[in-house]
């Protein structure tokens, strides 16, 4: 059985997407008190595009979730894919990264590239 140290993190991004949750400081009527934001580094958004590609092909990654639908103003379920990222408490609202690994498909993809020097497919 391979032990802790034999795993090997395979990072789908070449910089962690940092995530931040803070008072919302636009929020006048006290409905969103919260406000979410992420800083995708510029050189990740092609790799995060095709990380979320990888998902949307994978149907073991896909789950039924609750959206808002805006134009029927109401509650709805779809098809979605989940992002996890780890985070703490801080001095100014709570923080963290979003630093998946690969997919399978994208090992793959990255394998057969190698072996055909092809380009990568992103």
């Amino acid at each position: 059985m391979p032990t802790r140290s034999d795993y090997k993190f395979d990072a789908a991004l070449p910089h962690p997407v940092k995530w931040t949750v803070q008072e919302n400081q636009f929020d006048d009527d006290g409905k969103y008190p919260k406000q979410m934001s992420l800083a995708v580094p510029v050189k990740s958004i092609p790799a995060l595009c095709d990380y979320l590609m990888s998902l949307g092909d994978t149907a073991e990654k896909i789950k039924t979730g609750k959206v808002w639908d805006y134009s029927n103003n109401q509650e709805i379920e779809v098809d979605v894919v989940w992002i996890n990222g780890k985070g703490k408490d801080g001095k100014y609202g709570d923080f963290g990264t979003i630093n998946p690994q690969k997919t399978e498909a994208q090992r793959q993809a990255l394998d057969n590239a190698k072996l055909d020097g092809s380009e990568i497919p992103f």
